[in-house]
């Protein structure tokens, strides 16, 4: 495929091999930070497939901040203390649906549900501004109700039930409730 024209354009890329070079030239267009949001199954692809692996890598040797949120269970826990080695941040939030990733100026999410350990067959890709920023706008909102990698493994490891803190309001007054499922 040749390299992502600078004009604004979504596209759909179809194919393993094309959707590895459009990943690859995404990554190679990243200068400063990349935000990744991906269910259950995506840090197996990030760091299952020894391509994407390597190119996590590189972002991580050339200086490139990023950030993952992504639930973390049994399943996954391995991938995710493997990742957790080469990129800046982790974080856990339960029930993550879809995959995506966002740098600064570029976006990419596979467009079909992601298999464990295997390589991106389709992808949606677009450099339009104002994706970039809505995606970027919907990365933040998740990683801020997201909690720290470190303490998710913890509970998973230990079998520790996390507790919830939620707050209920009504027209009247507000009610706090403290519970563990």
């Amino acid at each position: 495929m040749a390299s992502l024209s600078p004009y604004e354009r979504t596209q759909v890329v179809d194919g393993v091999e094309n959707a590895n070079n459009t990943i690859f030239q995404f990554l190679s267009n990243t200068k400063s930070r990349i935000s990744v949001c991906s269910d259950s199954t995506g840090s197996s692809v990030s760091v299952g497939v020894e391509l994407y692996e390597t190119a996590t890598i590189d972002l991580k040797n050339r200086g490139v901040k990023v950030k993952y949120v992504t639930e973390i269970n049994k399943e996954n826990i391995y991938y995710c203390k493997d990742l957790m080695k080469m990129i800046d941040e982790l974080r856990h939030l339960d029930g993550v649906k879809g995959n995506f990733a966002v740098s600064e100026t570029e976006y990419l999410s596979p467009a079909a549900a992601l298999e464990e350990a295997k390589p991106v067959r389709q992808l949606l890709y677009s450099n339009m501004k104002t994706i970039v920023e809505q995606q970027q706008y919907i990365f933040d909102t998740l990683w801020n109700k997201a909690i720290p990698a470190e303490q998710k493994i913890k509970e998973v490891e230990e079998g520790i039930e996390p507790e919830y803190f939620e707050v209920f309001t009504d027209r009247d007054r507000e009610r706090v409730a403290v519970f563990s499922i």
